[in-house]
């Protein structure tokens, strides 16, 4: 069965993010642990953020009190935005390419710091609306309640946009996520360290 859907992760397919230069700008402001990030994500606090069951007001309270911390909440939400290392042209070129030749959508496990923050800086980078006109739709799990590698989350997609599962490919660099795909009887590309999307040929998969 040919394929005719795609579901994108963002971070790692389409923008680079590198967790040091958040660790690196929680030093800046005086945190006094070199993996902050690390520290963060091991309490299950930024799962809980991203499937929007915490607010921002919790969340920013929690990392005060997890990394001991006197950050005001615009410096914790500045800090928690450095975190892309870049959006390349190529990927740019890469995904136009993609929306005329299939129905694009993005899901990304985003809290709703990071979810505002993704929009505005893609449609900068790359110069117009790449959301809007490339993608048919776009998922942050702060928005949609759930998180991946939750197969009801894809299943939600398939549903919501009468996909036909065997015609569906998600393309994500995390494993688990791609076994989740794979639990709602989607096909998968695990996109491994190293591979970029845009020397993946989708058609012989």
């Amino acid at each position: 069965m040919a394929i005719r859907n795609i579901i994108l992760d963002l971070c790692g397919p389409v923008i680079t993010i590198d967790l040091d230069l958040m660790n690196a700008k929680f030093r800046s402001y005086g945190v006094k642990y070199d993996d902050a990030y690390q520290r963060l994500y091991a309490t299950g606090l930024t799962k809980r953020f991203e499937a929007g069951s915490i607010g921002k007001r919790e969340f920013f309270d929690e990392v005060r009190r997890i990394l001991e911390c006197r950050m005001d909440d615009s410096a914790i939400e500045e800090t928690w935005n450095t975190l892309i290392a870049g959006f390349p042209r190529r990927r740019v070129e890469r995904i136009k390419e993609l929306s005329g030749k299939y129905r694009l959508f993005l899901l990304s496990n985003s809290d709703e710091v990071n979810a505002q923050y993704f929009r505005d800086y893609l449609n900068r980078e790359s110069g117009f609306d790449i959301l809007g006109e490339c993608f048919e739709k776009t998922y942050f799990s702060c928005e949609v309640g759930d998180r991946k590698p939750s197969a009801a989350l894809f299943g939600k997609i398939v549903e919501e946009n009468g996909l036909r599962r065997e015609e569906t490919l998600v393309i994500d660099d995390c494993k688990k996520h791609c076994e989740g795909a794979g639990l709602a009887g989607l096909e998968s590309r695990w996109l491994k360290s190293g591979e970029d999307i845009c020397e993946l040929n989708i058609e012989t998969l």
